[in-house]
């Protein structure tokens, strides 16, 4: 099995890409496709595009420098499943409020987000896959193993690679064109080809905001508009200048309590990889690094407020199942100390890159205090600053 990962450089927002390839076939996805820096988003873009159809796109949550690129990919290939987490009315409005609030918010990524699902249908997406979201004060669930013995064995052992979610964990919602599924918190989709299933794992995992720091905002949305708005109501409200002025005041009661959702994913292997060819193209030669990898296993965060002792302890608990096989870790909220705490990293042993993500900001991002813990923890070795330079992306290539 060959698998080629990679963080693209598209400076303040989030692209990441892979491929499993087994004989002469292909699986690839993809977790975000985002930034505020258009032109090098766009250049990435078109190179993922050019590799051929994505099977699945990951949108960690619904920021603009997450998400606006995400037209042009579906302009450029094919996708055939997008991944998000599911929000709640009153969830939906506080993503989309953010952008409000930062003048980020466009016609296009408004009606993105006002249903993700018909948008991305309307596009070409198969299927689109909303996750449940897991509450913090859950500790102790952790991550499903996808049980395949049930699925219909097709084909033969040179078969296409198909994703297959556990099918006691989906339910299907009526949709007239293209297919809607909500997933269970804690499912984990494999991998299967003809007759074998493959050791590779997706596990997304969306936490979902605190119930007092919500309530404050449903407060302040009652406060503003007489009542909790309906999602139609709340697009609505955002196509005017006044209504986005209400909503940005409800957004600037809670706005440093970071209280989004946002999903992250594990990619990679559940088994002890046994790595026989390793290759490192993306810039890795620059610090001098051994080209000897031990886990190849990506744990990607996206904004996830990662800094609080009871959100840490469940996303922590969650991915025990496969702390040893973390070797890239990608640093929440670009590298802001106001989602990181210090107790994050200690549990993943084999990390060999921790990456954040960022590009020209106004928030000091990545914050000088995150670099030195992760120096401190992991060695000043690991620390990889992806931004909008061409040549700052990460990634490898290997033989398992």
């Amino acid at each position: 099995m060959d698998v080629t990962m990679i963080q693209h450089p598209v400076g303040q927002g989030g692209m990441f890409s892979g491929t499993v390839c087994i004989g002469g076939a292909a699986l690839r996805w993809v977790y975000d496709c985002g930034s505020n820096q258009q032109d090098r988003l766009s250049a990435e873009v078109r190179l993922v595009a050019d590799g051929g159809p994505i099977h699945l796109l990951f949108l960690s949550h619904l920021d603009s420098d997450h998400v606006n690129g995400v037209d042009r990919l579906l302009a450029a290939t094919e996708v055939r499943e997008v991944v998000l987490p599911y929000l709640s009315a009153t969830e939906f409005a506080l993503a989309l409020v953010q952008d409000a609030a930062s003048g980020s918010l466009s016609g296009t990524f408004l009606e993105f987000v006002a249903d993700p699902a018909k948008w991305l249908i309307r596009r070409g997406v198969d299927t689109v896959s909303f996750i449940k979201t897991i509450d913090e004060i859950q500790p102790d669930r952790e991550m499903r193993l996808p049980d395949l013995a049930g699925e219909p064995i097709r084909g033969n052992d040179n078969g296409p690679l198909e994703i297959v979610w556990p099918p006691s964990m989906v339910k299907k919602r009526a949709a007239k064109k293209g297919n809607v599924q909500d997933i269970a918190a804690g499912a984990t989709a494999g991998i299967i080809t003809g007759a074998r299933k493959i050791d590779w794992l997706f596990s997304p995992y969306a936490h979902k905001p605190s119930k007092a720091r919500m309530a404050r905002f449903t407060a302040a949305l009652k406060d503003a508009f007489g009542k909790v708005l309906s999602r139609a109501e709340i697009v609505r409200e955002a196509r005017n200048q006044e209504g986005r002025e209400k909503l940005k005041l409800c957004y600037e009661q809670i706005w440093t309590d970071h209280n989004k959702v946002s999903m992250s994913l594990y990619a990679g292997p559940y088994g002890k990889p046994n790595i026989s060819i390793v290759d490192l193209p993306f810039s890795d030669w620059r610090h001098n690094r051994s080209a000897t990898l031990a886990e190849v296993g990506w744990l990607m965060t996206g904004d996830a407020d990662l800094c609080s002792f009871r959100r840490i302890n469940s996303f922590l608990t969650y991915y025990k199942i496969i702390e040893d096989r973390v070797g890239v870790f990608v640093l929440p909220h670009h590298g802001s100390y106001l989602s990181f705490h210090p107790d994050l990293l200690h549990q993943f042993k084999g990390i060999y890159a921790c990456l954040a993500v960022a590009g020209p900001n106004q928030y000091d991002h990545p914050h000088d205090c995150v670099r030195r813990h992760v120096n401190e923890v992991c060695g000043a070795h690991t620390w990889h600053h992806v931004s909008e330079q061409s040549d700052s992306g990460f990634g490898f290539r290997v033989t398992i």
